[in-house]
């Protein structure tokens, strides 16, 4: 469940695909007073030991067209869905705007944590809003891009929302018609 593919084990281990499945998994941790680790694609973690708590392995499915407007689409993707998969469906479906970051490895919760960026698009770029689930208050709240103190490589999930929450969905504002990002160093050469 790791990219590097060290042997390694959890104490406890669960996947979850919904909402309910989540609390359960939190409850489940406090009662047993565990650490928990959220896995996504498992691409950014290096496992040098067993862990000693719950992980807890994001498995939402789901991919869905919420409205268009003259410029845009609006798509949302739920957490467990592999990143690169998902840029490749927007492509054959017509929603622009994610070209520049396939073939990046996770899954689309971990997206914005990382704002993941590549060839001149960054992931802040398209994103319109995110479904978090915070584990104070137990409760789902709808984050805004403005709310996300988006930088390089950062985002307010590696700060202040930092194993406070999980992400469950994110929404992208996709451009209907392309806007080919090409004079990045290595794409202009190749072309």
């Amino acid at each position: 469940m790791n990219t590097f593919g060290i042997k390694v084990d959890a104490k406890y281990f669960t996947e979850v695909a919904s909402i309910q499945e989540m609390q359960e998994a939190i409850e489940f941790s406090e009662q047993n007073k565990l650490p928990i680790l959220i896995l996504g694609g498992g691409s950014n973690l290096l496992f040098t030991q067993d862990y000693q708590g719950l992980v807890v392995k994001i498995n939402m499915k789901g991919i869905s067209l919420l409205k268009k407007d003259d410029k845009h689409f609006y798509v949302k993707a739920c957490a467990g869905e592999n990143w690169d998969d998902f840029v490749s469906f927007c492509c054959n479906s017509g929603y622009f705007g994610l070209e520049n970051l396939s073939l990046i490895p996770g899954n689309v919760g971990a997206s914005p944590i990382q704002n993941i960026g590549a060839y001149g698009v960054e992931l802040k770029d398209h994103f319109d809003e995110l479904e978090f689930y915070d584990f104070a208050t137990n409760n789902v709240k709808i984050i805004k891009k403005s709310d996300c103190n988006f930088g390089y490589r950062n985002s307010i999930f590696k700060n202040e929302l930092k194993q406070k929450g999980v992400v469950l969905s994110v929404t992208f504002k996709l451009d209907k018609f392309p806007k080919f990002k090409t004079g990045y160093g290595a794409i202009k050469e190749e072309l």
